[in-house]
C-alpha cells in the first residue's frame, strides 16, 4: 500500500476515534414539556406519570420553550426502563439532568426521591434561605441557586466511586461516596420532586433527562446550561408558505430562483411547498462564516423536508460548487447501490430507500475531517467519513439547492429548508423527528394521544410497547396504519377495566418505515407514530 494511502486511512481512523471519544453518551430518557396538552410525554423513553393533575404549563428559559410547574405534594414518576448495574440490584450508575427554576427561597424544594413510594425524605434539595444544593447525607454546595434564574443541575452517581452535583457545567459538590444499593441508587420508578413531608414546594422544570452511565466532568461541561436550546439556533430558514413570495426567508436572506417553480400543497392543510422542476434550482446565501480552520464552511447541517412525486429518477438535493451535484437519490440499482437510495459515489448509498408521494425530513450533518451523515425522519441512514478540510462538502458563500450540471435533478417538492453552522448530533436528529403530515386515512378521526402513550423503544426492529390508559369499562381495539392511512393490522384487546395497560406490538408483518397505531374506544381515538427499522 502506498504511504499516502496509508496516511489517509490512519487519519480517518484517528478522526473517527476522536469523534467517538469526544461524544456524550446517548440519553436513555428525555422529557421536554413543550406540549402544553400532553406535558408528560417523552421525547426518548417512556412517558412520565404523576400523582395528581395540579401540574400546569409555564414559560421555559428561552423563546419557544415551555416548562412544567410542579406544586407542593405532587410528583412526577419516571419509569426509566433501565436494568440494574454497578454490581447491585438497583441502578447504581446513572446521571440525571434537571433544567429548573424557583421563584423564591422561602421553602424547601426537592429534586428527587429515589424510593418507589412517597414514604421517605427526598434525596436532593434546594435549601431555603441559602439556596444551596444537596443533603446532609450527601454534602451541601458552597454556591447557591438564585431565584427567578434557570439552572441546569446534573447529578452523576457511580456507587462505590463517586457522587457529584454539577450546575451549568461546573462542579458544585463532590458528595460523600454512596454504597452500592444505598440511598442514592435508583429503583425502577424514582419520584421527581417527591418528598414525604411537604418539603417539595413549587418548582419549574423545562427539561428532564437520564443516562445509565455516570457522565464525566468534561461530558457534563458539553451539556451547557438551561438557557441554551438543545437544538442550536438556525442560520437560515425558508418555509415556502407565501404563494406570492415563495422564496422569502423567516431567518436569513431570501432564496434566489433560477428557472421556474410552482406552489403546491405541503404536508398539512396549512402548509405550502415549492415544486422545483428539472433544470431549475434555488440559490441559498447562508451567511455562515468559514470554520474548522479552512476558507470554506466545513461544519454545517442542512434540513430538507421533501416529497418525490415519481421514483426511479435521479434527484439532486444540493451542489456545493460547479460540476456534479453532491447528494443524490439514485435512479437505478448498480452494484451495492439500490434504486431510490440516498448518497453519492464518494459516500456510498443508504441501505434504506425512499417511497413515492411521501414526505420525508432529511438532515445532512457535515463535519469535514470527521464525518458526513444523513438522517431521515430521525434515523441515521448514512454514516461516511468526512472529506479533508476545504474538500468536498465545504461550502462557499452560496449553496445551490436541487441543482446538478448534467440533468440529474428531476422535480422535487420541498416544504421546508433550514441550515445551521454546526453538525447536529443523532439525539438532535431524533428530536427534530419527522415532517408533520395529514394522513388521508385519519382525516375523520381525532388525532391525539390523551390515552395512548408513545411506544418504547422507537424506532424498533422486533417488538415495542405502547402504554395506554383506560378510564372506564369499555372495549378496546387497535389499528396499525401505514403512512397512506391503509390498515395493515387490527388488534382486539376486548373489554378492559379502568387502569394502566401495555400493548406489545411486533414487526413481523411490517416493512421498514413509519406507521401509526390507533387506539379506538367509545371515548374516542388516540394515535401515535412508530418507526420500524430492521
Amino acid at each position: 500500500m502506498k504511504t499516502k494511502q496509508l496516511l489517509t486511512i490512519l487519519t480517518v481512523i484517528l478522526f473517527t476515534s476522536i469523534s467517538v471519544l469526544a461524544s456524550i453518551p446517548a440519553k436513555k430518557g428525555l422529557w421536554k414539556f413543550d406540549d402544553a396538552n400532553n406535558m408528560l410525554k417523552a421525547t426518548i423513553g417512556l412517558p412520565l406519570d404523576t400523582t395528581g393533575n395540579q401540574h400546569f404549563s409555564a414559560m421555559g428559559p428561552y423563546d419557544g420553550n415551555l416548562a412544567i410547574a410542579d406544586p407542593r405534594w405532587r410528583q412526577l414518576i419516571m419509569t426509566h426502563g433501565l436494568g440494574a448495574n454497578g454490581g447491585g440490584t438497583r441502578l447504581n450508575e446513572y446521571t440525571l439532568l434537571w433544567d429548573v427554576m424557583v421563584t423564591d427561597l422561602l421553602t424547601w424544594r426537592c429534586l428527587i426521591q429515589t424510593g418507589l413510594i412517597n414514604e421517605g425524605d427526598g434525596d436532593l434539595f434546594i435549601r431555603p434561605t441559602t439556596g444551596v444544593l444537596g443533603t446532609t447525607a450527601f454534602k451541601w454546595s458552597t454556591r447557591a441557586i438564585v431565584p427567578d434564574q434557570w439552572f441546569r443541575v446534573v447529578l452523576s452517581v457511580k456507587a462505590g466511586f463517586h457522587a457529584r452535583i454539577y450546575v451549568d457545567g461546573e462542579l458544585w459538590v463532590e458528595g460523600n461516596i454512596p454504597l452500592v444499593d444505598s440511598r442514592f441508587s435508583l429503583l425502577d420508578k424514582p419520584r421527581i420532586f417527591g418528598d414525604d413531608n411537604g418539603e417539595d414546594n413549587l418548582i419549574y422544570c423545562a427539561e428532564l433527562a437520564i443516562w445509565d452511565v455516570a457522565l464525566t466532568e468534561s461530558e457534563v461541561a458539553k451539556l451547557g446550561n438551561a438557557t441554551t436550546p438543545s437544538i442550536p439556533f438556525k442560520k437560515g430558514e425558508w418555509t415556502f408558505d407565501d404563494a406570492s413570495d415563495l422564496n422569502a426567508a423567516t431567518i436569513g436572506a431570501p432564496l434566489t430562483l433560477t428557472g421556474t417553480q410552482t406552489p403546491v400543497p405541503g404536508p398539512t392543510t396549512t402548509d405550502l411547498a415549492t415544486a422545483v422542476p428539472l433544470g431549475s434550482f434555488l440559490s441559498m446565501e447562508h451567511g455562515i462564516a468559514p470554520n474548522l480552520g479552512g476558507i470554506l464552511v466545513n461544519e454545517w447541517t442542512l434540513q430538507v423536508d421533501f416529497l418525490l412525486p415519481e421514483l426511479s429518477k435521479w434527484y439532486s438535493f444540493f451542489q456545493t460548487a460547479t460540476g456534479d451535484a453532491d447528494l443524490f437519490v439514485a435512479r437505478t440499482t448498480s452494484g451495492a447501490r439500490a434504486a431510490n437510495s440516498i448518497g453519492t459515489a464518494t459516500t456510498g448509498y443508504s441501505i434504506n430507500t425512499l417511497s413515492v408521494n411521501k414526505w420525508y425530513r432529511m438532515l445532512v450533518s457535515v463535519k469535514n475531517g470527521e464525518f458526513f451523515r444523513i438522517y431521515v425522519d430521525g434515523v441515521l441512514w448514512l454514516d461516511a467519513p468526512g472529506q479533508p478540510i476545504d474538500g468536498r462538502w465545504g461550502l462557499g458563500s452560496v449553496l445551490k439547492i436541487f441543482q446538478d450540471d448534467d440533468g440529474d435533478d428531476a422535480l422535487i417538492n420541498c416544504s421546508y429548508l433550514a441550515i445551521w453552522d454546526v453538525a447536529l448530533t443523532t439525539e438532535q436528529a431524533v428530536e427534530l423527528d419527522t415532517v408533520p403530515v395529514v394522513i388521508s386515512g385519519l382525516k375523520s378521526t381525532r388525532i391525539d394521544a390523551s390515552n395512548l402513550s408513545q411506544n418504547f423503544p422507537n424506532p424498533f426492529s422486533n417488538t415495542t410497547i405502547f402504554p395506554y390508559q383506560i378510564e372506564k369499562n369499555e372495549n378496546v381495539r387497535f389499528r396499525v396504519l401505514d403512512v397512506s392511512g391503509k390498515e395493515v393490522n387490527v388488534i382486539n384487546e376486548g373489554t378492559k377495566m379502568p387502569g394502566q395497560y401495555n400493548l406489545l406490538v411486533n414487526s413481523s408483518n411490517l416493512n421498514n418505515g413509519i406507521y401509526y397505531l390507533q387506539m379506538i374506544t367509545s371515548s374516542g381515538v388516540s394515535t401515535r407514530k412508530m418507526i420500524v427499522l430492521k
